[in-house]
């Protein structure tokens, strides 16, 4: 007897497992929408997050495309800009550069579409920069020799005083003029 009864116990048990599975499995299946639908929700969530990361970082790029006193990055004429101009845009008082001097500036330059690639402005907060003279391109040692230390200049430079045909990738092209505004903040030696 204890054997059929074993059995007995056994098929209700398999029974009641086979039942349980069922139930839970129908229960999952009900419930499988309501999981596309919280996963749906995260995602456009996660999208509304990026797209308002990306505003505000566009705002960002828009406040620090002002990054000297109020001066702005705009598209030139890439043809026109065959030679180095020199445009002193506030004369300062302070000792004149040579072309191996070491100074303390702040900066922006940008491309002839008026793109921003390079400045001491970074998320609205300017820092000054040593720079050598006999360090950079030579656009800006020539472009600067002779300025006063004080002085505000914005300087044309021909891709030949730029970085030439090679560019300087990903931002700048070949063969691609540049501006810059640079203000000069004190000689360092």
């Amino acid at each position: 007897m204890a054997t059929k009864k074993s059995q007995r116990m056994f098929i209700w048990v398999i029974a009641i497992v086979m039942t349980v599975g069922t139930v839970a499995g129908f229960v999952a299946m009900m419930l499988a929408p309501q999981n596309q639908k919280i996963d749906q929700q995260q995602q456009e969530k996660a999208y509304a997050d990026y797209q308002k990361q990306m505003e505000e970082q566009a705002a960002a790029h828009a406040a620090s495309s002002k990054p000297l006193d109020g001066y702005m990055a705009e598209a030139f004429d890439k043809a026109g800009a065959t030679e180095l101009k020199v445009e002193t845009l506030k004369q300062g008082e302070g000792e004149v550069l040579k072309a191996d001097s070491s100074v303390n500036v702040n900066y922006f330059g940008w491309t002839s579409d008026g793109k921003i690639f390079d400045s001491t402005n970074q998320n609205g907060t300017t820092t000054p920069t040593d720079i050598s003279l006999s360090g950079v391109i030579k656009g800006w040692t020539q472009g600067l020799t002779g300025v006063k230390v004080g002085s505000t200049v914005k300087l044309t430079i021909p891709a030949a005083l730029g970085y030439a045909e090679a560019g300087s990738p990903p931002n700048i092209g070949p063969n691609e003029p540049l501006q810059f505004i640079i203000e000069i903040k004190e000689l360092k030696k």
